[in-house]
C-alpha cells in the first residue's frame, strides 16, 4: 500500500495475480484543521473497506518519504500512515513497513530510480504493465510481501535479498 493524500495505491493480489487495483483518490475540502482530519478519514475508511473484506495474511505500506519540504503534508501524511497501521492492528494484520529506497532496489535494484524506471523495471519483472506510479509502488510492495511470505514464484535477486534480509526484522515473532 502506497499511502498517499492525493492518490493512495492498494494493490491486493490473490494466487501472485492482481485481485484488487484501487487508487484512493483524495483533495483537500477547506483550509480548516476539521478538513484536512475528514479528508484523512476518509481515505482510512477506504483503506479499512479493502482490509476488512479482504483480510491478508501481511500488509506492506510504503514508509515516509522524509525529504518532503512541506512539514504541514508530512504531519497529515503521518497520521494517515499510523491510522492505517492502528486499522491493521484491529484486524490483527501483521504489517511491514518499506521505505521508498528499499522498494526501488527491490523492484529495480537500485534504491533511487525514478518512476518511470520503476514502472518498465515492473513490467520487465513481472509482465504487468502499470500506468500509475502509485498502484506500481503498491504492486511492488505486495510482492515484497509475497517474498517475505515465501510466496514469490520469481527467482530472488541478490539485491532483494539484501532488502528482504533487512525487513524479515519487522517480522512478528512466532510463539
Amino acid at each position: 500500500m502506497d499511502t498517499s493524500l492525493t492518490n493512495t495505491g492498494i494493490v491486493v493480489l490473490k494466487n501472485r495475480k492482481i485481485f484488487i487495483k484501487k487508487l484512493i483518490k483524495s483533495k483537500p475540502k477547506g483550509d480548516l484543521p476539521k478538513d484536512e482530519v475528514m479528508r484523512i478519514k476518509i481515505i482510512v475508511r477506504n483503506i479499512e473497506k479493502i482490509v476488512e473484506e479482504n483480510i491478508p495474511d501481511i500488509a506492506v505500506i510504503e514508509g515516509l518519504a522524509f525529504m518532503a519540504r512541506n512539514t504541514t503534508a508530512l504531519v497529515q501524511l503521518s497520521a494517515l500512515n499510523y491510522m492505517t497501521r492502528g486499522i491493521l492492528i484491529d484486524y490483527d494484520i501483521p504489517f511491514i513497513i518499506v521505505a521508498p529506497t528499499s522498494l526501488k532496489k527491490f523492484i529495480t535494484g537500485n534504491g533511487t530510480s525514478k518512476k518511470d524506471v520503476m514502472l518498465i523495471s515492473t513490467y520487465k519483472r513481472y509482465g504487468v504493465s502499470l500506468l500509475d506510479d502509485n498502484i506500481c509502488d503498491a504492486f511492488g510492495l505486495a510482492h515484497i510481501g509475497l517474498a517475505l511470505l515465501g510466496e514469490e514464484k520469481k527467482r530472488i535477486t541478490q539485491k532483494q535479498e539484501e532488502v528482504l534480509s533487512l525487513l524479515k526484522k519487522q517480522l512478528p515473532q512466532k510463539s
